[in-house]
């Protein structure tokens, strides 16, 4: 396909080709073929040969520099940016190349500056090459984890490059899977507007423009004079915070919605963007508790075995490969050690019973320089020296010295607080784990974590916070962060109590305002009269939650569109169903949810496929070896000679381990006994975490040539 003439220069001018590099064209069109034909070497060649015949072009030292930093040959690119720096200091394709390079050798927060710099230049049409470097830097910001910087970039990206290129939506999507990172930092952080009483509020609204072409250093210049000038101003402090935030400046966002949170606000205004503060304050260290690793000596492994053997308080762990290391092989064997025997049976287990896993014991062999061992894996908190009391009691006179101890990582004391390791027997009915597990997050909500000190309240812990005045609106922070953690949000009766014990209001009932659904903070979306909302608000507040994996919002929000037959155009039901069930944290409303799309589908004389997947995927996530057995012998019945969904079903028992690899051949009439599953939903193994700054960044995928995953 020839290149179109009507297509922007590479150059960066903002002109078509046709008027601007037309001399170019043929060399320019070359080039196009053959990095399409994916052949960047000898696209670069042609480019080096052409640069030859006419030194110093914009366009061909843009390819040249885009070819270099895609091809990771990064000294050569840092030498052609200078010189095409040098011959076009101001043109934003030039200064784009740089901030795409910056990318891959400084970072995204280099990476920035000279970005802003590039948009500055834009007089037009935006060229194609600054397009892309939004993209890059948007995707090195989040691989840095800089959550708000990165998000700022990619709905810019968004914006810019339209309803046909996904990528950074898709990117954003994947961001707000991760586990543990809040809503308030996956919904977008919106700039608040200007007071319409302020006499300053004409050259404020000079910003607007420019936040909307992405040029937010210099809208964070003209909020400075303004706030020289104005002093304290709500609006002034927050949006430039935002701002901040948006540029990678996670202090000054950070210090300026800490102040904001002290201001004449509305409450919940106050209460978010101090919750924000909190959750983005590296300064503030939250008490931690190490993770260690101790190693001991073994006098006799197989003795040692067999002791392990006869104490309930050991028991076999299948996951010896957890505990590889990158020098050595994983362990023999692994097992649990628990605080207190196992019962028996778990049917009428009470909370009391129920064994706490204490730590992971990995049993290595002899190796050619090093002798047999046993390896604790723990928590340093209040149990510890009972867990190494229970250890030495069960290891006797076969477990030797303590040889080496090393800290492995750390967890928050609050966090601590909020996780339990429990070991079920493997008989215990999933109703009843799901009554104990609802019990004790109840309890860890409402005992232990009001009672851990937080750097957020002067070191204070919330219920001694409870009684300044001062720290007010940091306890409601702090409690909304909570609410806001590990689906929290299913425990709605918890928090509220916890709310009235610290003496914090209860959030009211919110009534719909006028164009809501674009600007409404998710985290109040649960609070909504929903039937109140009109069908366009309602549909962008899907959209967003969507967008947010924003598990309270979506909950309501799904279960008024499928309320109502005038959205059945604009938003699947299916698919809205699909959300449902996927956040629904009780199975027996799960499992209601997937008998009424079943019935809407037999009524369409729709598969019901689908919806037998989801009642078994159900299943399995609760370890219920009858509801297991059940279905399959439904779908047995209704799909037998359906090879797309013997392979989904075969699929999901794999992934449960029900099945092994060479159990997948053909759907059998009753399927294998899925005798593994009881091990299964034994409690949170790791503490409920709220994402912190400094956590791992999500995986992206690979890259491609500039900046996208796949």
């Amino acid at each position: 396909m020839s290149l179109d003439p009507y297509a922007l220069c590479p150059c960066g001018s903002g002109k078509k080709l046709k008027f601007c590099c037309a001399d170019l064209a043929g060399d320019i069109e070359k080039i196009h073929h053959m990095i399409t034909g994916e052949q960047p070497h000898a696209a670069l060649r042609h480019v080096e040969q052409a640069l030859e015949r006419l030194p110093g072009r914009a366009s061909l030292l843009d390819l040249q520099a885009m070819l270099e930093v895609s091809l990771n040959e990064l000294e050569k690119a840092e030498s052609t940016v200078q010189v095409f720096l040098q011959a076009h200091p101001h043109n934003p394709s030039a200064l784009a190349d740089q901030a795409l390079l910056f990318t891959k050798t400084r970072g995204g927060r280099a990476a920035v500056t000279p970005l802003q710099q590039a948009l500055c230049q834009i007089d037009g049409n935006m060229p194609q090459r600054v397009l892309e470097a939004i993209g890059a830097v948007g995707h090195a910001l989040l691989v840095e984890g800089h959550v708000v910087a990165a998000q700022a970039h990619l709905w810019l990206y968004t914006a810019i490059a339209g309803k046909d290129d996904r990528r950074a939506l898709e990117l954003l999507i994947n961001l707000n899977r991760v586990s543990g990172l809040p809503v308030m930092l996956r919904d977008r952080l919106r700039l608040r507007d200007w007071p319409a009483d302020a006499t300053w509020k004409s050259t404020a609204e000079q910003t607007v423009r420019l936040t909307n072409q992405g040029r937010w250093q210099q809208a964070v210049t003209i909020l400075d004079e303004l706030g020289q000038k104005y002093g304290v101003d709500p609006a002034l402090i927050y949006n430039r915070s935002v701002l901040g935030g948006w540029l990678g400046d996670e202090k000054s966002l950070v210090a300026g919605l800490h102040v904001f949170a002290q201001l004449e606000v509305p409450y919940d205004v106050a209460v978010e963007a101090e919750a924000i503060a909190q959750l983005l304050d590296a300064e503030q260290k939250d008490p931690t508790i190490e993770s260690v690793s101790r190693s001991y000596e073994i006098h006799d492994i197989d003795l040692l075995e067999d002791l392990f053997h006869k104490d309930r308080r050991v028991e076999l762990y299948a996951g010896a490969e957890e505990f590889q290391t990158g020098d050595g092989p994983p362990p023999q064997k692994t097992y649990l050690l628990l605080d207190c025997a196992a019962p028996q049976s778990g049917v009428e287990i009470t909370r009391a019973e129920i064994p706490s896993v204490l730590g992971f014991l990995g049993l290595y062999g002899r190796q050619t320089d090093r002798s047999e061992r046993l390896v604790l894996h723990t928590h340093r908190g209040e149990q510890f020296d009972g867990t190494v009391a229970i250890l030495t009691e069960v290891g006797g006179t076969e477990l030797g010295d303590l040889v080496s101890e090393g800290v492995t990582g750390h967890t928050t004391a609050s966090q601590e607080a909020l996780s339990w390791r429990w070991h079920f027997p493997r008989d215990t009915p999933p109703a009843r784990r799901r009554e104990l597990l609802a019990e004790e997050r109840t309890e860890a909500i409402l005992e232990r974590w009001p009672n851990v000190a937080r750097a957020a309240l002067n070191g204070k812990s919330p219920r001694d916070a409870a009684s300044d005045q001062k720290l007010n609106i940091p306890l409601a922070a702090a409690v909304l962060i909570l609410e806001q953690g590990a689906n929290n949000f299913a425990h709605a009766d918890a928090i509220a109590r916890l709310r009235q014990s610290l003496d914090l209001p209860l959030p009211d009932k919110i009534t719909p305002g006028d164009a809501m659904g674009d600007s409404l903070p998710l985290v109040r979306v649960p609070r909504l009269e929903m039937a109140d909302v009109s069908d366009d608000d309602l549909v962008q507040l899907y959209r967003r939650a969507m967008v947010a994996s924003a598990g309270g919002a979506i909950a309501v929000v799904a279960t008024e569109v499928v309320r109502r037959p005038s959205l059945a155009d604009k938003i699947p039901f299916d698919e809205a169903y699909q959300q449902l069930i996927a956040v629904e944290p009780d199975p027996a409303r799960a499992l209601e949810l997937i008998q009424q799309v079943r019935v809407r589908a037999e009524q369409a004389g729709e598969t019901v496929a689908p919806w037998d997947i989801a009642e078994l995927e159900l299943y399995l996530a609760e370890g219920n070896v009858d509801g297991v057995k059940k279905i399959l012998g439904e779908i047995d019945q209704r799909h037998g000679n359906n090879a797309e969904v013997s392979a989904a079903v075969y699929q999901l028992l794999y992934e449960a381990g029900v099945l092994q690899p060479e159990d997948i051949s053909s759907l059998p009439t009753a399927a294998k006994e899925p005798t593994q599953m009881a091990e299964m939903a034994d409690g949170p193994a790791e503490p409920a975490r709220i994402w912190t700054p400094g956590d791992d960044a999500p995986a992206t995928g690979k890259k491609s040539k500039i900046w996208t995953p796949s």
